[in-house]
């Protein structure tokens, strides 16, 4: 879709990364270290030791929950690395997992390497609200599965996880001993009000929060997403010390380890002001509210504002469309580019939605639902004016 954008010079809200420019006192940062010519060699597998207490310190700080360190905390090469890490580690060719689309497009490949028998379940996605699908679930767990891959807030649809969700998950790993958890919370931080209207941040929740679940959980982090700099390619694992030497086995041998210079930034940044992982959330809040406000104004369209994360859902009130052919319609005609949600299932299946990420200059967010409402306006021209 990035692609098919630049041939037509549309609006890209496609990709999912942050297109706002980040604290100047991190770039500082930055210079002061790259100018340090010691720190631009190998750091230890684990990770640079500053970020791992900075890591450790915002997990008690903003969860409630503290991880040692030295054996409960691994930096990894974003959280892409961490995901196939974390799922090599705690399976072997042959066991089943069970994961829940529609899926970052990473989920899928992992199990497929991995030699894993991997069954999705699908969320209920609907103008109302998205649903998990915990009785598919049910179903599909058996003693042999040995992994359960989750997603809060969940890319593409926003869906955060909820206080009833923490109780079904209880009684899942009460039920089959042997299964584990590998939760992907690249965006843990960005939890909104329920009314999009609201600008207004909640507090964050984490499965971690449970003893029993942070006991066979592998938490997955981005700082990347924290610092507003993707490309920087750090992300980290919260894991009990038994599932955190299994999965340091792994990453060891993907990657080594993240970028030194970049961890010691973060963790300078971070270590200074623990606050500053909620840098944007006040220029993210306001551009949901605004850019709900404008599809709502000048489209059509069915509009899903998430409760967490920087993505909106919108599809016409009526499929006339595959998602792939309307999100390529769109782009050339409306010259908005917008991700289908149909590559994020394994099957194909089309639910009819496309993702918009609103993590853009307010301007271009205007553009594009002013441009949107050209194809799908919010009130169609009578066919006779006159009456």
């Amino acid at each position: 879709m990035t692609a098919l954008a630049r041939r037509h010079d549309a609006l890209n809200l496609a990709q999912g990364l942050m297109w706002l420019p980040p604290d100047p006192a991190l770039l500082e940062i930055a210079k002061e270290v790259f100018s340090d010519s010691t720190l631009h060699q190998y750091s230890a597998p684990s990770g640079v030791p500053e970020l791992r207490a900075v890591v450790s310190k915002l997990s008690e700080r903003f969860f409630g929950v503290s991880y040692d360190p030295e054996t409960e905390v691994t930096i990894t090469a974003g959280a892409t690395e961490a995901i196939f890490a974390a799922v090599q580690a705690l399976t072997k060719p042959g066991d089943e997992a069970v994961f829940i689309e529609p899926a970052y497009d990473s989920y899928l490949p992992a199990f497929q390497i991995g030699g894993i028998h991997a069954h999705a379940v699908k969320l209920s996605i609907q103008p109302e609200g998205i649903s998990m699908p915990w009785a598919d679930l049910f179903e599909v767990l058996s003693p042999r599965t040995r992994l359960l891959l989750l997603n809060f807030p969940h890319n593409p649809t926003g869906r955060v996880l909820h206080p009833e969700d923490v109780s079904v998950l209880e009684g899942l790993l009460t039920r089959y001993p042997d299964l584990y958890l590998i939760v992907d919370e690249a965006y843990e931080y960005m939890y909104w009000a329920p009314d999009p209207m609201e600008v207004r941040a909640i507090p964050p929740r984490s499965v971690r929060q449970s003893s029993l679940l942070r006991e066979r959980s592998l938490i997955i982090g981005s700082l990347g997403k924290v610092l507003g700099a993707t490309g920087w390619r750090i992300g980290y694992v919260l894991a009990p010390a038994d599932l955190t030497e299994r999965l340091r086995a792994i990453h060891q041998f993907i990657t080594f380890c993240a970028p030194t210079p970049l961890q010691v930034v973060a963790a300078r940044y971070l270590g200074e002001k623990p606050e500053r992982v909620l840098y944007f959330h006040q220029a993210l809040l306001e551009r949901r509210r605004a850019f709900v406000e404008l599809l709502r104004a000048h489209t059509n369209l069915a509009v899903i504002a998430p409760e967490g994360g920087y993505f909106v859902l919108v599809r016409p009130l009526e499929k006339t469309l595959s998602d792939q052919a309307l999100a390529e319609y769109l782009t050339c005609e409306a010259r908005v580019a917008a991700i289908p949600l149909s590559p994020f299932y394994g099957d194909g299946t089309d639910p009819g939605w496309l993702r918009l990420c609103f993590a853009r200059p307010m301007e271009m967010l205007t553009a594009a639902a002013q441009s949107l409402g050209r194809v799908y306006p919010a009130a169609l021209p009578s066919a006779h004016p006159n009456e």
